[in-house]
């Protein structure tokens, strides 16, 4: 008791009593009366007292005094024996949880040992003598399973006493272990086209169904790696929208039942999105096991709950806004860090150079029009992803003075797997990724290709090399000029002709079968490749880890489905950009058959390996005999009525009629004034405005490719809130603007009923022009199949309708049998379709006066206006030669055997 001035007049005992959950305090009687007071809490033992509960009452010093060491240890114990075929019985191993401690007591003193969970008692043992204490101090997963999961903190406690049931010392608590697979820490950040290592520790062993030494080495335990999706897979500019891919050939990690101690580690790649993000993207990745494939030996790994790791991704395509290689005629060359020249350079060149693929763009060029010297047109494009290629060639030979183009201009991948490349195509304008994100666009305009366009990728920075340049992070132009050989030079003409590949070289990519190819080829020329990555695991060093491992799902099911990547970055595909719609397939899925002359002077057949009737005429690429001598400057002068000031206000208004700038320039910025200068210069080599629509197909290219990487414009909407402003501003970017025959929509016309083209600008009462066959018409029943025939001309639509008539060619004439079908055709790409024949001839045999069959063939746009009929022949070389002109066929002379026949003739072999 004390005063008000805090003197304390008395002391007095007080007497507690604990009455679930609250105290009684007993005061001893004053003079007065008695006194009690009430409290919530226990009080606790004085640090030299303990007692049963710590707590009052009952609190003694009569207990031993503790100076021992307690440690939680996570080890192997041996179980149940599970019988397994011809193997000797042995004991299974399962993780336990020891408490270890020393007794210092030589035997005489009684333990108390409590396991705690997450801070909660799960099991208790009391005055134990040491040597019973072998259970208590063993943790099992049968102990705690059904109320908590790894992981989890475990802690034991001991407490000692004198004798069974005298009042034990205080609590001797272990240290937390943290008891299962640990990331070194839980949020990481990575640029894009970068990774980071996230480090795992296992602190509990991993068990197994036998302790037999045959066996240990194939215990393991599988740890399923995903990357939960809040939302569905979604396509942003043509790439598969993610945050993170994994470089690893499996969604998991593993852990061996010898090796279980041993650092896991994860690396995680930025994934390249090909957006100028707003903000950095984030995801979580997570860790579980697969309930099905969990042995008993493993329960305690059973449900383990990781707690997720964010990893926040850090834009790095902004780096690369407005870089943009560009090449178009009459060649005018911008390379990536922006420097502009001219080169007027005849032959194959190397524009875009990256060795990771390796990946490679070759431009092939010839003179513009017969007579022009000193003039250059871009005639082919020769794409190299690792070891597939992709070419297109409107010209059969390469001279700087005259032009030859090819009547059927060649379309070619040859493919072993499609990850290699996504190829788009829209009417003339084709647009090719590669696996690191790398985009190559190009227009198709007179049989030329107007314009090559080249988006660099992350990876691609201060690597890539050529015509285009060295892309730097700081858009330096110091380094532009990389000469193949010397490095940075200042002298232009110099740089472009180290980068020019000579018709001997080994490097050339417009031959029939490059050699790149050929260093693949084994035995008898023939290509082992595989055909998709099952086959083939080396090829996918990339996994999405997107789905989570359902209960009954293997690590093998997982892999199948989410490791499929070859590189950090995945293109929207489908059926129209991978199955061969537009382009001619070479499959390399079984080995390709040597490609042999045929009768036809400067041609090669050339067929798809999965399809006999995949057939095109290949015309090898020639060179002129003066391409290779001294380089001729074009004219320097104006002609046909042009003056310099003219030409200016032409391509000054056309250009900024046709663009307007205003509208994108705070997103893009296109250097209007270098093109009006370029459009100049064209008016002066080539007397007329030719080349106009190139430049401006040029900026337009330009434009988009900047505006789709936009993210903001996805989002933003335009003032009257009806579409978002890349809408907006796509709209406005077609050419010619539609011909006042279509609306704009993504930059591409969208034509009306009746037009058709890429500006609308033809109507489809116009069939189809320039309509050629493989072989004339012929089709060889002792090289294919002919159950479908390839077609050749200008195609402006995928919808191209075919009018057939079939008929046979007899002994004695020709006999109609039915009257004409109208059929749709296989659209290939621009420049080819594919027709289906029905498969009548079967029946030939039965009637001998049959010599061959065949059909008449006219094609329209409209069903209703054909274009002038041509012939197909089929029938059997090794009995009959034809003729698609005459419709004629006459019988061979058999003299002893077929095989002596064919000796005699020239047989078409692809």
């Amino acid at each position: 008791m004390q005063t008000n001035q805090s003197i304390c007049e008395e002391s007095v005992n007080i007497i507690i009593r604990n009455c679930d959950g609250y105290n009684v305090y007993y005061l001893r009687p004053t003079p007065a009366n008695s006194a009690y007071c009430f409290g919530s809490g226990p009080v606790h033992c004085p640090a030299s007292m303990s007692s049963e509960t710590e707590y009052y009452p009952g609190c003694s010093s009569n207990f031993p005094t503790p100076s021992v060491s307690v440690e939680v240890e996570a080890l192997l114990t041996e179980g149940e024996i599970i019988q397994i075929p011809n193997l000797d019985p042995k004991p299974s191993l399962i993780p336990i949880f020891k408490c270890e401690f020393d007794d210092q007591s030589n035997g005489t003193y009684f333990y108390d040992v409590y396991w705690l969970i997450c801070g909660n008692v799960i099991k208790k043992n009391t005055n134990l003598l040491f040597k019973d204490i072998t259970n208590a101090i063993v943790l099992k997963e049968t102990d705690w399973h059904g109320k908590y999961k790894m992981n989890m903190e475990v802690k034991c406690a001991i407490r000692m006493r004198n004798s069974r049931g005298s009042t034990p010392g205080p609590y001797l608590y272990t240290s937390i272990f943290s008891a299962g697979l640990y990331p070194d820490r839980y949020y990481y950040t990575v640029t894009e086209g970068e990774s980071i290592n996230i480090t795992f520790t296992s602190t509990v062993p991993v068990g197994c169904i036998s302790s037999h030494p045959d066996l240990r080495s194939h215990c393991d335990l599988n740890f399923y790696i995903s990357r939960p999706n809040y939302g569905e897979s979604t396509c942003v500019n043509n790439v598969i929208k993610r945050d993170i891919v994994f470089k690893s050939k499996s969604c998991g990690i593993r852990l061996g039942n010898l090796y279980w101690m041993e650092k896991r580690t994860l690396q995680v790649y930025g994934y390249n999105d090909g957006m100028y993000n707003i903000n950095n993207r984030y995801a979580y990745i997570r860790l579980s096991t697969s309930p099905a494939y969990i042995s008993t030996p493993n329960n305690i790994w059973r449900d383990v709950q990781i707690s997720q790791i964010r990893v926040d991704v850090v834009d790095k395509d902004s780096v690369l806004k407005n870089r943009l290689c560009q090449s178009y005629n009459d060649p005018h060359f911008r390379t990536f860090d922006g420097t502009y020249y001219d080169y007027m350079g005849i032959g194959e060149f190397v524009m875009y150079k990256n060795d990771l693929g390796p990946y490679r763009v070759h431009a092939l060029f010839t003179s513009c029009v017969s007579g022009w010297l000193g003039t250059s047109c871009i005639c082919g494009i020769a794409i190299q992803s690792k070891e597939s290629l992709f070419v297109l060639r409107t010209c059969g030979t390469v001279s700087d003075r005259e032009k030859y183009l090819l009547q059927q201009p060649i379309v070619s991948l040859t493919s072993c797997d499609k990850s290699d490349m996504a190829i788009e195509n829209t009417n003339n304008n084709y647009k090719i990724i590669l696996p690191i994100a790398t985009e190559i666009q190009f227009s198709i305009a007179r049989r030329f290709i107007s314009v090559i366009s080249i988006k660099p990728s992350v990876k691609d920075i201060n690597t890539a090399k050529g015509l285009c340049g060295v892309p730097s992070t700081s858009k330096d132009p110091s380094d532009d000029f990389t000469h193949r050989e010397k490095g940075p030079i200042n002298n232009y003409k110099s740089f472009a002709d180290s980068w020019k590949i000579s018709n001997t070289s080994d490097e050339q990519l417009f031959v029939e079968e490059p050699e790149f190819l050929k260093k693949i080829n084994v035995e008898n020329n023939s290509i082992v490749t595989v055909s998709n990555n099952k086959t083939n695991p080396s090829l996918a060093t990339f996994c999405s880890c997107e789905q989570q491992a359902g209960s009954t799902e293997s690590l093998d099911d997982i892999n199948s489905i989410n490791c499929n990547l070859t590189d950090s970055r995945e293109e929207c595909l489908d059926s129209s950009s991978s199955s061969g719609l537009y382009v001619q397939y070479e499959s390399c899925s079984q080995p390709l058959r040597r490609r042999r002359s045929v009768q036809f002077p400067h041609k090669i057949s050339k067929r798809s390996l999965g399809n006999d009737d995949d057939v095109v005429d290949f015309q090898p690429l020639t060179y002129s005999e003066e391409v290779n001598e001294t380089d001729t400057e074009p004219p320097a002068t104006f002609r046909n009525g042009w003056t310099s000031d003219r030409a200016y206000n032409i391509c000054f208004n056309s250009i900024n009629n046709a663009l307007q700038n205003d509208m994108y320039k705070a997103y893009v910025d296109v250097p209007v004034d270098k093109f009006i200068e370029a459009c100049v210069k064209d008016i002066e080599v080539a007397g007329d405005t030719t080349f106009l629509t190139d430049t401006i197909n040029t900026m337009v290219t330009s434009i988009m490719t900047e505006l789709v990487k936009t993210e903001s414009l996805y989002t933003q909407k335009s003032s009257d809130g009806s579409q978002t402003l890349l809408e907006y501003f796509a709209s406005a970017l077609c050419l010619n603007n539609c011909s006042d025959n279509g609306i704009c929509k993504s930059g591409v016309c969208i034509c009306d009923n009746g037009h058709l083209g890429e500006d609308c600008s033809y109507t489809t009462s116009s069939p189809p022009t320039d309509i050629s066959l493989p072989f004339n018409g012929e089709c060889k029943l002792s090289t294919r199949l002919c159950e479908a025939m390839n077609v050749f001309g200008d195609f402006l639509t995928t919808s191209v309708w075919c009018k057939r008539k079939h008929f046979q060619i007899l002994e004695n004439g020709l006999l109609y049998t039915q009257s004409e079908e109208l059929v749709l055709a296989e659209y290939r790409n621009p420049f080819m379709i594919t027709l289906n024949l029905p498969a009548s001839r079967k029946k030939r045999s039965v009637d001998n006066k049959v010599l061959s069959e065949g059909y008449d063939i006219s094609f329209s746009y409209d069903g209703q206006n054909f274009g002038k009929k041509t012939s197909i022949i089929i029938y059997d070389d090794l009995k009959y030669s034809c003729n698609t002109t005459a419709k004629t066929c006459i019988l061979l002379i058999v003299e002893e055997s077929a095989k002596q026949v064919e000796t005699k003739r020239v047989r078409i072999v692809g």
